[in-house]
């Protein structure tokens, strides 16, 4: 971007916080609309107007909408800034109006959502608005984990108010949406790369979903409460699931595809889906419960686990404890992958975070289960409650092929056929101290499942753990 280009930009964006441009879009009320049951809405705060200051009277409106309502018949609360007021910058009384209604979501025990398109703060308020700001992300931070909180980056989301979506237990954003603590002008003068646009936010694992407009956004809202919450099962508990075996013998196999098989009706809401793509996470229902799914998938970096991907899983766990959803692993790793600079801490999270966790936890061991890696994807060790495998899995402490040689080395190294007895080894070992059979001894398999009964015998273990009200 040359001297003219910048110069251009910058007048634009002075014009935009000006009030002097109309942004393009839906207003807060069109978005809270697609949202609510018709007829459902109710506002809050309607009257409410900034204090009188030399810069501004106190018949300036609000740039937030806020108010409750139903979705799907259940009720939800929410807020949505208005860019067409003020660019929804944000005043001490628009931080005072979502404080207001959060607070009321937290009484009430009901889900939020808050979608998010605004230039920053009130410059005008100085202070004051500095002040709202810190009193809704420090409210936002505390209800992590008390009630659900879907956040919709609709446009531009700019300063300290970036960190909701952090906070936020699922994020969507607009394809076009800008998400950033330092404007994107500044980041790529001094680092020569683009960040801030919706891409980046999905590869980084603060967008669970990137959708094309604002009806599309909805939707993605209206899928996760439709994924958190229970519901009438749609699906034969009892069908069969014969085709896995077909699929997790191809390597590189997409897990994805077994989850479908598993899950009511074949449905998953991913989460962090362009994130650390080598784990999968998701909920789905079984037999009408909700779980919450983490999964090895070969199909990226052979399912090794990486720092990013213990991060993800760590923080999904966490996430599903908070609101006692079980969770379902499927384990088919090597273990953990060899990094540069890897952050061990992060990857002794997942383990730590599989332990802490009080939720159910049922763990299906589908392939490869080796070493820390094992012990990290939900054993029974680490915290799993039950613990299934398949009769093609292989629990140990190394590979077949690296342990084998390990235990073998002096009759490989005397042997007159070395290779073959190498091959006779790796064999051995994977028939004897890999085979699930071995595990299932020592107690730490609860059995070994036929593949076509998995989806009985998941859903026949979470029943152990449920009682009537909790379906």
């Amino acid at each position: 971007m040359n001297a003219h280009q910048k110069s251009a930009r910058m007048e634009e964006l002075r014009a935009q916080i000006e009030g002097k441009t109309a942004p393009a879009g839906p207003s807060a009320r069109e978005r809270l609309t697609l949202l609510f049951d018709e007829g459902t809405f109710v506002e809050v705060g309607a009257f409410v107007r900034q204090r009188p200051t030399e810069f501004g009277s106190c018949s300036d409106p609000e740039g937030v909408v806020t108010g409750y309502g139903a979705v799907d018949g259940v009720l939800v609360f929410a807020f949505a800034q208005d860019p067409a007021v003020n660019k929804g910058a944000v005043s001490e009384m628009h931080a005072r109006k979502i404080e207001t209604i959060v607070n009321m979501a937290v009484k009430a025990d009901a889900p939020l959502v808050s979608f998010l398109d605004s230039w920053g703060m009130r410059l005008s308020e100085g202070v004051d608005a500095l002040a709202g700001y810190g009193d809704i992300l420090s409210l936002c931070s505390e209800i992590q984990g008390v009630i659900p909180h879907v956040c919709v980056v609709s446009g531009v989301c700019a300063g300290a108010m970036s960190f909701l979506p952090a906070f936020a237990d699922y994020t969507v954003m607009l394809k076009n949406a800008e998400l950033f603590l330092s404007a994107p002008s500044v980041v790529q003068a001094r680092f020569g790369q683009k960040t801030g646009d919706a891409a980046s936010a999905y590869a980084s694992g603060l967008a669970s979903a990137v959708c094309d407009t604002d009806k599309d956004a909805v939707a993605a809202v209206k899928a996760f409460f439709n994924a958190f919450g229970g519901e009438e099962p749609t699906d034969d508990a009892n069908r069969l699931t014969a085709e896995i075996a077909d699929l997790i013998s191809a390597e590189g196999y997409d897990v994805s595809a077994v989850i479908s098989q598993i899950a009511d009706d074949g449905v998953m809401v991913e989460f962090s889906g362009g994130y650390a793509k080598n784990l999968v996470t998701g909920l789905i229902h079984l037999d009408g419960t909700p779980c919450g799914v983490i999964a090895n998938n070969p199909a990226e970096n052979n399912g090794d686990l990486t720092a990013s991907a213990c991060d993800k899983a760590a923080k999904f766990i966490e996430f599903c404890d908070s609101y006692d959803i079980p969770v379902i692993t499927l384990v088919d790793t090597d273990g953990f992958a060899v990094e540069v600079g890897a952050n061990i801490s992060e990857s002794a999270r997942l383990l730590g975070a599989y332990a802490s966790s009080d939720a159910v936890k049922i763990t299906l061991i589908i392939g490869r289960a080796y070493g820390a890696g094992y012990l990290s994807m939900g054993a029974k060790h680490t915290g799993a409650d039950v613990v299934l495998a398949y009769p093609t899995a292989c629990i140990a402490a190394l590979p077949a092929d690296t342990g084998a040689v390990f235990l073998g080395e002096k009759q490989i190294a005397s042997s007159e056929n070395p290779v073959a007895t190498r091959e006779e080894l790796i064999a051995s070992y994977g028939e004897t101290l890999a085979s699930p059979l071995q595990a299932a001894r020592r107690g730490y398999v609860d059995d070994i499942i036929d593949i076509a009964t998995t989806r009985q015998l998941l859903i026949s273990s979470l029943n152990v753990f449920l009682q009537e009200g909790d379906r």
